[in-house]
């Protein structure tokens, strides 16, 4: 057993330490708060007042997810390639409508699934682009060029990630991800909201 010319200075020690573990963790609680959005109903929703991000209240932290290569979302035109890529849109036009007044958005991860659908359907199409597709793909290129550098994934993958066999060998390296499923989910309830609001204002309209 400790003597108490030991044990009170050790004591004496160890509270300290304890507090001053609770001090930096209350900074670091403090510089997260400071970092974080505001929750979405701290918003007016009017020019510039609006969260910079589309809530996602029910999403997990992240979600694991191993790149490999597949038989799906082909390039050639056929009803199961078309169909496939149909259904990596969201529901309704893939935008989002929020606030107290619904306002209006495009989401920035729906914007890129749009441009990858056009470039699938402009290489798949036989007849030559038109001045509008060219303009719009060149616009979409940039944008994912763009979206690809702004989502920075340092994930380090095989070495032999660019010369693999894919037919033989379909996985790539297991990345850390948003979880898109509750994006899709998300984006799903608020169609269906705002589908009620439509509905609601309509029939209020019909009522006077």
């Amino acid at each position: 057993m400790l003597s108490s010319r030991v044990a009170y200075p050790l004591l004496a020690v160890f509270v300290a330490l304890n507090i001053y573990l609770n001090l930096l963790q209350l900074r670091v609680t403090r510089r997260v708060a400071r970092t974080r959005p505001p929750p979405p109903e701290k918003y007016t929703f009017i020019d510039d007042d609006y969260t910079p991000r589309l809530p996602l209240p029910d999403a997990r932290r992240g979600v694991k997810f191993v790149i490999e290569d597949s038989v799906r979302y082909g390039l050639w035109e056929d009803i199961v390639t078309e169909e496939e890529w149909r259904w990596t849109a969201t529901a309704g036009d893939g935008n989002v409508h929020l606030g107290p007044n619904s306002r209006f958005f495009v989401v920035g991860i729906t914007h890129q699934l749009h441009c990858m659908r056009s470039y699938r359907q402009a290489l798949a199409q036989e007849q030559p682009l038109s001045a509008h597709q060219v303009s719009h793909l060149t616009h979409c290129l940039n944008f994912l060029r763009m979206s690809t550098l702004c989502a920075a994934d340092t994930t380090l993958e095989p070495p032999d990630a660019l010369t693999r066999n894919y037919t033989q060998e379909r996985a790539g390296g297991e990345h850390q991800c948003l979880d898109w499923p509750a994006f899709y989910e998300e984006m799903k309830k608020n169609f269906l909201d705002w589908n009620a609001h439509q509905h609601g204002l309509t029939k209020e309209v019909h009522t006077h």
